[in-house]
């Protein structure tokens, strides 16, 4: 079992399990206060895209606003407040009188009415909500690409502002995509490049997309594929061809995950393989922390072949970071019978096609090792954005 524990952690390895258990929140029962509906327009929850449309708290920047609801406490003084939840999950309250309450109402109102009136307000979007404001990364249908912020929607076409080209008036039926953007990732110059789901060989619990999927060939020899068939449930495979040697490697990896908040998640999964005529594989568990940019992952796999389970687990502990419109750097660590070893490099990538270099590093007896040992190319297909 040894050749096959070995050729999985260094050439396939996999993550494990962390799932740090959130506090349990405060909670208020509904006999203490009750949510109002500041206007019909908005509901109870006043989400992202509604704080943009209709010009709301102006105190909470966009960046990091997920949606608030105005609450009033069944008390004596029965207060209003207005509690807004971040997207980094924080809670913050804001004391409103009834009179801010009520202009609150009337601004959301006489927005409504000015959008009512503009020509082109409520027909068909372009995949998502628009939002005044926002900053985008849009994509024609020529090719050509640009990020800005929209700040003007006209009948039949949109006004950006932008960096570079100043202010540019684009026919909606020519826009291909619009992706709105966080301030970071437009001060980047930022376009999607995947959804952060894996370092070099090791996954993170975080998935593809429904309709995502990427195929990639490693080392020449080895060539690999996944695919989202939910938002949280991927398939892949591995294939390793040898010249002279017929087919030596084949894997197969399902993997499930879960966004518990904005910023992480966890997963599972097996890999099974067949190598050289033995079979085996890992069963696997993952805690991801962080966004599709910037991650960093630890986990918890055991090995099995032959109906044996080992008894010692494998640690990976890695992360990805990125530094530049095209370049992330990238490690992954394997912790096993007290040894270690793993991958560091970088990842070059455009939208669709993307190549990454690693270095092998780890303890070989009472030696060092640092080779060159990983080099791949990435296709995606399907949804990218």
């Amino acid at each position: 079992m040894k050749p096959l524990y070995s050729l999985l952690v260094l050439l396939l390895g996999l993550g494990g399990f962390f799932a740090p258990q959130k506090a349990a929140a405060q909670e208020t029962t509904s006999s203490q206060i009750r949510v109002l509906t500041v206007s019909p327009i908005v509901g109870e929850s006043i989400d992202k895209q509604e704080k943009i449309t209709y010009g709301l708290f102006p105190f909470y920047s966009f960046d990091d606003f997920r949606e608030a609801r105005f609450i009033q406490r069944l008390t004596p003084d029965s207060s209003i407040t207005l509690q807004a939840t971040m997207l980094d999950g924080s809670i913050k309250q804001r004391p409103f009188t009834i009179n801010d309450f009520r202009a609150v109402r009337v601004s959301i109102e006489a927005r409504q009415k000015m959008l009512s009136a503009t020509p082109g307000f409520g027909t068909a979007r372009i995949g998502m909500p628009d939002s005044l404001g926002q900053m985008y990364s849009v994509e024609l249908r020529t090719g050509t690409s640009f990020v800005g912020r929209l700040v003007a929607q006209r009948a039949g076409e949109y006004e950006f502002q932008t960096t570079d080209l100043g202010r540019i008036t684009v026919q909606r039926a020519n826009i291909k995509t619009m992706q709105p953007l966080t301030s970071d990732q437009a001060g980047k110059g930022w376009e999607p490049v995947g959804n952060g789901t894996r370092l070099f060989f090791a996954p993170t619990a975080r998935t593809l997309r429904q309709g995502e999927g990427y195929v990639q060939d490693i080392n020449i020899f080895f060539v690999g594929a996944n695919y989202g068939i939910t938002n949280n449930i991927a398939i892949g495979g591995l294939v390793g061809l040898v010249p002279g040697a017929g087919l030596n490697i084949l894997a197969v990896t399902p993997k499930v995950g879960v966004a518990v908040t904005e910023k992480f998640s966890v997963g599972a999964g097996v890999l099974f393989a067949s190598v050289f005529g033995e079979t085996g594989g890992i069963g696997y568990g993952l805690g991801t922390y962080g966004t599709a940019d910037n991650n960093v992952t630890l986990g918890l796999g055991y090995l099995f072949a032959d109906g044996e389970v080992e008894s010692s687990p494998v640690v990976v502990l890695g992360g990805a970071t990125r530094i530049s419109r095209r370049v992330s750097l990238l490690n992954e660590t394997y912790i096993v019978d007290g040894g270690f070893g793993g991958l560091a490099g970088l990842r070059i990538a455009a939208a669709r096609l993307s190549g990454s270099l690693g270095i092998l590093y780890g303890t070989d007896g009472e030696d060092g090792i640092v080779v060159p040992a990983y080099l791949e190319v990435t296709y995606r297909f399907g949804k990218v954005k």
